[in-house]
C-alpha cells in the first residue's frame, strides 16, 4: 500500500514540475500594397526619311583647260653686221688660197696657209682660216700678231695687234678664224694689205722663237671691190 502511495506521490511530484511553455503567438504580417501603373507602350515613329532627288544630279561641265601664256623673252643681242652686197660679191670660186714659203716660218712653224689672199667687212668672203704647224717640240700654244698697211702705198704701218692663242688640235697643228670684224676698228682701211707674225710659246708660258714678218699677201677690203 506504502509503494503504491510512493509512486502515486511521484507522479503527483513529476506533472507538478513540467512547466508547460507558453505558447505565442506570432504577429500578424503587414502586407505593403504596391499600385503599379501600367503605362500603355506608345508607338516610336521613327524619323522622317530625307527624300532623296528624282533627278540625277547635274553633271559639272567640263571646262576647257586655260591657256598658259609662257612669256616671250627678248632674244639676247647679237652684233650686227654689216649687209653684205650680194652684187658685188665675189663667187666662191674666185677664192685663192695663200701656202706661204717655209722659210717665212724661220723653222718655227711650217705649212702656214690662209684660206683666201682677199677678205671683206662686207662683202664675200668675210673671213679667212689661217693654219700652222709647229716645228719645235717645245711648242705647245701658238700666239698670232697682225699688222695693217695702207694699199697700195704701203706707207704708214699699223703698231702690231695681239690677236691671242690659236686653236690647238694637241698634235703640234694650230688654226684661227680672222674675220673683218677681228681687224681694229681704228685700223679698217678703205683698202690695207694685212701682215702676219706666228709666236711659239713653251709649257712653262715663255717664248720659244717667232717667225718672219708675212708681209702683203692677204689684201683687206672696208667695203665691196
Amino acid at each position: 500500500m506504502r509503494k503504491i502511495l510512493f509512486i502515486s506521490l511521484a507522479l503527483l511530484l513529476a506533472a507538478c514540475g513540467v512547466v508547460q511553455p507558453v505558447q505565442q503567438e506570432l504577429p500578424t504580417p503587414i502586407i505593403a500594397t504596391v499600385l503599379v501603373t501600367v503605362i500603355a507602350p506608345t508607338d516610336v515613329v521613327p524619323p522622317t526619311a530625307i527624300p532623296l532627288p528624282t533627278q540625277a544630279p547635274t553633271e559639272i561641265p567640263t571646262l576647257a583647260p586655260t591657256e598658259t601664256l609662257v612669256p616671250t623673252l627678248a632674244p639676247p643681242p647679237t652684233e650686227v653686221l654689216p649687209t653684205l652686197d650680194t652684187n658685188t660679191a665675189t663667187a666662191g670660186s674666185d677664192i685663192v688660197p695663200v701656202a706661204v714659203d717655209n722659210n717665212l716660218g724661220k723653222g718655227v712653224f711650217t705649212n702656214i696657209t690662209f684660206s683666201s689672199d682677199l677678205f671683206s667687212m662686207r662683202c664675200f668672203p668675210r673671213e679667212i682660216t689661217i693654219n700652222i704647224t709647229a716645228n719645235l717640240p717645245e711648242i705647245v700654244d701658238a700666239v698670232m700678231y697682225y699688222r695693217v698697211i695702207d694699199n697700195p702705198a704701203g706707207l704708214y704701218p699699223s703698231e702690231w695687234q695681239n690677236v691671242g692663242e690659236m686653236v690647238s688640235d694637241k698634235n703640234g697643228n694650230f688654226s684661227l678664224v680672222f674675220t673683218g670684224l677681228d681687224v681694229n676698228p681704228n685700223l679698217r682701211l678703205d683698202k690695207a694689205w694685212i701682215d702676219f707674225q706666228f709666236i711659239g710659246i713653251n709649257k712653262g708660258g715663255g717664248v720659244v722663237d717667232r717667225t718672219q714678218k708675212i708681209e702683203r699677201l692677204v689684201t683687206y677690203l672696208k667695203d665691196c671691190p
